[in-house]
């Protein structure tokens, strides 16, 4: 399941907000900066001390959902980097598992907004590529029903209860729609 949805700051903090007050989902880094470990966010003032959720590219801020009910291995794999190349960093860290949840924000940057996403892979895509990634544990451990709830819970909330209006499949939350009527172009 996908979803993309255009959302400005105001929009990123009420649906961090639901998240965290309403589900009992658990928030982490996609991946680490260089240099240190995964964190762990329990609330929307820890995201927004921390991360600038107003600018940036397509998926400038991006976070991996879980919960217990989802019942697959979390997995923080440690990531080797060239120092060369890293300012001297030798590793970061990604959080992986095969039905975590994708949340990733995207924003704006040359007068334009990108897309925010919801998403998670497939129980058949997570089979075909299960040999290949040991390090990740047994796709059969996932409950993907439950994946696909949860998701939906996410994206029903999003679609139906925050987006103002819809541009084909993809919805436009209020504070975004605010930003399109003064002069920002969505991408």
């Amino acid at each position: 399941m996908t979803y993309d949805f255009f959302a400005d700051e105001t929009d990123k903090i009420e649906v961090l907000n639901f998240i965290f007050s309403e589900t009992d989902l658990q928030v982490f880094d996609h991946a680490s900066t260089a240099g240190q470990e995964i964190n762990e966010y329990k609330t929307t003032e820890e995201i927004v001390s921390k991360f600038d959720l107003r600018n940036g590219d397509k998926f400038a801020v991006t976070f991996q959902l879980w919960t217990p009910r989802l019942k697959g291995d979390l997995v923080f794999r440690k990531v080797v980097l060239n120092p060369k190349y890293c300012n001297g960093h030798t590793f970061r860290y990604s959080t992986d598992g095969w039905g975590l949840i994708q949340l990733y924000f995207g924003g704006v940057k040359n007068n334009e907004l990108n897309l925010s996403h919801i998403g998670h892979q497939s129980e058949k895509r997570a089979l075909a590529n299960e040999n290949n990634h040991p390090e990740m544990g047994q796709v059969s451990k996932w409950d993907w029903r439950e994946v696909e709830k949860v998701a939906r819970g996410l994206k029903y909330q999003i679609h139906n209860k925050m987006t103002r209006r819809k541009i084909g499949a993809v919805g436009v939350l209020v504070g975004a729609d605010k930003l399109e009527e003064q002069g920002i172009k969505f991408r």
